[in-house]
């Protein structure tokens, strides 16, 4: 029973050391040396452009889908918005009346509003610079690292990002091959 005694003895006295050692090496208060900085992300938002049937023998007049990226995307056949989607099943992204578009070569979670005056301008993309077709699938993939600006005479305003297309299809109408893609994007306010 002495035995027990001494050795129960002796674990306490070790954890009371050890315990005393700790807290004598714990920092007894925090120094503020600077306010902690935060940066405010803002969200990003996935959105499906809804193409339009049209005839590929005609896509140089393919009806333009004007997309309105100030609230949640509203879409719309008439000129409104800050971009316009059109071309081949409306597939190519241009500026709308009053803004411009730049291009960045980095993902979309990387850019802000300071990429502006270093960004390409350009007057639309389309087949071979924001997207490009894949033989293997037959399918059109989105060229990334890739970030389109768009901005006005203040600066950059929003970032998208092509993600891929989505509900492609094709019909005969009145004896004329139709075809149309919806335009599958991400975009944040700068």
């Amino acid at each position: 029973m002495k035995l027990n005694i001494k050795t129960i003895l002796q674990s306490a006295m070790a954890v009371t050391v050890l315990s005393a050692a700790v807290w004598a090496a714990a920092p007894k208060t925090e120094q503020v040396t600077a306010p902690l900085a935060l940066t405010q992300t803002k969200a990003n938002t996935n959105l499906t452009v809804v193409g339009q049937w049209w005839s590929p023998s005609n896509a140089a007049n393919w009806p333009a889908v004007y997309v309105d990226l100030t609230g949640s995307g509203s879409q719309s056949l008439i000129s409104s918005g800050q971009v316009a989607f059109f071309s081949h099943v409306n597939g190519s992204i241009k500026a709308n009346a009053g803004f411009e578009i730049r291009t960045v070569t980095a993902d979309i979670s990387a850019v802000s509003d300071s990429d502006w005056s270093s960004a390409t301008p350009v007057t639309s993309l389309g087949s071979g610079e924001w997207y490009e077709y894949d033989i293997s699938d037959h399918t059109n993939k989105a060229i990334q690292p890739l970030t389109v600006l768009v901005g006005n005479s203040s600066g950059a305003l929003y970032a998208i990002k092509l993600i891929n297309f989505s509900n492609v299809g094709q019909q005969v109408v009145a004896g004329q091959l139709q075809v149309k893609a919806d335009a599958n994007i991400e975009y944040k306010a700068l």
